[in-house]
């Protein structure tokens, strides 16, 4: 990438963390899952509702140890940010999700339905982020 100076100069590495997001429909009686990459860091989690209940608990797996992180009330209808455990576990743990993949859960519920939505980064899988540019010289 080059400076703004259009001279043909490259430009300082920069992080340009992208911020994603996937959904995925859940229906009454059924887990919704969502995978994450290694090493993300997970913005917050939703739902929108548009068949009311009471709530359903989130959970996060990784490497095979399972994690409860907090719920999310499927109460109301509409769009509902989940309720996160206060704990410095879980903290770390939404901050780096860990060297391997992560499985988002979003438990069964008797009488809900909507769309799931976690917005994360995606990282290396150690939690670092490789510059834009990183390796480049003009030479």
């Amino acid at each position: 990438r080059q400076t703004t100076s259009n001279d043909g100069t490259i430009s300082a590495d920069n992080t340009g963390a992208a911020v994603l997001t996937q959904q995925k429909a859940f229906v009454s009686g059924a887990a919704a899952t969502i995978v994450i990459p290694a090493g993300s860091i997970i913005h917050q989690i939703q739902g929108y509702i548009n068949d009311a209940a009471t709530s359903r608990a989130i959970s996060l797996t990784v490497n095979g140890t399972t994690t409860s992180v907090g719920s999310l009330s499927t109460a109301d209808l509409g769009v509902a940010s989940a309720t996160f455990t206060a704990d410095a576990a879980v903290a770390n743990l939404l901050a780096n999700v860990g060297a391997y993949d992560c499985t988002v859960t979003l438990a069964s519920e008797s009488s809900s339905a909507g769309t799931l939505s976690v917005t994360y980064t995606a990282r290396n899988s150690d939690g670092t982020i490789t510059p834009y540019g990183s390796g480049l010289s003009n030479s």
